[in-house]
């Protein structure tokens, strides 16, 4: 998704806006893609019917399942900051990334004593909202950000104007190699930015797996990364032929000479690792408005806007034999 800061997230992650305009892979099919370099050949046709789990071959066990089925969301699985295991608290500086521009902060209920609940469960379905930030959350974030270093002081942290959502698993469940999976749809609109990506459990940047980003004013593109150290970044945009409010599943295979990107079962792209990644990695997924890369929210788009999650899973996997 977004690589910011390490340690607190840290102190030295960039943007993938960020990391793109300055090595030039926004918007161009940088990645090994399945079928090259030709767009055509990088399209996927929705499924008729959501297929799950990684491809034919492997033997995989699951190891992670989170269908939504209950009320609300179990915190034995999710926290809904950047913060790192055992912060209870989490402050502005954990709950955006500041360093890409983007415009939300991510809400629970506790947060700021607002009860400002971007999550909603229901029908299996877990509904993440960003909206525009009340006028009385703008004055806390204001007072609460005076104490706050002077880099996030003087950060896009001051033009902060929606609250959104992030559920992650650190903390709870990370995993090394595998596949992982998410099936979601979202809200069309300038400035959305949804998110489905891995990061190394110990914390830290890189690695980071994304295996899939989107701009809400482009609904038939997906986005898909791997970023590694020495400024090495690549990212393959995949067309989707979507019908409107289909639900998508979007997969990574992550083996340790490559990465596979799939929608609905269908690969679409592939990054070599030169080398492997050796640090379980755990799961997040979030709604991020506006930002460097996809830009701010236009007066077309509609608030509340949605990022609606039907599962996410993970399984390991043995290789072929």
């Amino acid at each position: 998704m977004n690589r910011q800061t390490r340690g607190s997230l840290g102190s030295g992650w960039r943007g993938i806006a960020a990391i793109g305009l300055a090595v030039g892979i926004v918007g161009a099919a940088v990645a090994t893609g399945v079928a090259g370099s030709d767009p055509a050949a990088n399209t996927v046709r929705p499924a008729d019917k959501p297929v799950s789990g990684p491809p034919a071959g492997y033997a995989a066990k699951l190891t992670f399942d989170e269908p939504f089925d209950g009320s609300r969301l179990d915190s034995n699985r999710w926290q809904t900051s950047y913060a790192a295991p055992g912060d209870r608290s989490p402050g502005l500086g954990k709950r955006s990334l500041w360093n890409n521009g983007e415009r939300q902060a991510y809400f629970d209920p506790a947060y700021l004593g607002l009860g400002i609940d971007p999550f909603r469960i229901a029908d299996g379905f877990l509904t993440i909202e960003a909206r525009p930030l009340p006028r009385r959350a703008r004055e806390l974030i204001a007072a609460e950000l005076r104490n706050l270093p002077r880099d996030q002081r003087e950060s896009a942290l001051t033009d902060l104007a929606y609250s959104s959502g992030l559920i992650s698993t650190r903390g709870h469940f990370a995993q090394k190699l595998g596949y992982f999976e998410m099936r979601a749809r979202w809200s069309d609109g300038k400035g959305l930015w949804p998110a489905f990506w891995l990061l190394p459990e110990g914390g830290g940047w890189p690695p980071e797996i994304d295996v899939v980003e989107a701009h809400g004013d482009k609904p038939s593109k997906t986005f898909h990364s791997l970023h590694l150290s020495g400024n090495r970044h690549t990212t393959t945009p995949v067309t989707v032929a979507m019908r409107k409010d289909d639900f998508h599943t979007y997969g990574a295979l992550w083996l340790p000479d490559r990465i596979d990107y799939y929608v609905d079962a269908a690969k679409v792209a592939t990054i070599a690792l030169p080398e492997p990644l050796e640090e379980p990695m755990y799961m997040i997924a979030n709604l991020a408005i506006g930002g460097n890369w996809p830009g701010d929210p236009d007066g077309n788009t509609q608030f509340p806007a949605k990022l609606e999650i039907d599962h996410i899973r993970a399984w390991s996997i043995e290789p072929r034999q």
